[in-house]
């Protein structure tokens, strides 16, 4: 799951600041990427094994790029990022104390 989560926040930046590159081009509607909602209702649906087949999908809304909110997706999707970083980190680290026997 967390391979994922990060594949969809790289999804997400790269939505994110398309929309950014077009906020002037005429007739623009913003798109977005689709994955916690999803997820969590699948959890509510199926439990756990539902959540493994939940992806990432990116949806045109019907709003216009509005720049300030744009840059808060940003920012939001980066420490979004740092947090699935770290528990990455932490899983590995788990990994490797458990093969070495070593725990630093």
């Amino acid at each position: 799951m967390l391979a994922r989560a990060m594949d969809t926040y790289s999804l997400r930046q790269k939505v994110t600041a398309s929309n950014i590159a077009n906020a002037d081009t005429p007739n623009y509607k913003r798109h977005e990427v689709l994955f916690e909602e999803e997820l969590q209702q699948a959890q509510l649906d199926e439990g756990i094994s539902g959540m493994k087949a939940v992806s990432p999908s990116i949806v045109q809304t019907e709003e216009s790029v509005v720049l300030e909110d744009e840059m808060i997706e940003m920012a939001d999707t980066q420490i979004r990022v740092q947090m699935v970083t770290r528990s990455l980190r932490h899983h590995f680290s788990l990994l490797k104390s458990g093969i070495t026997g070593i725990n630093r």
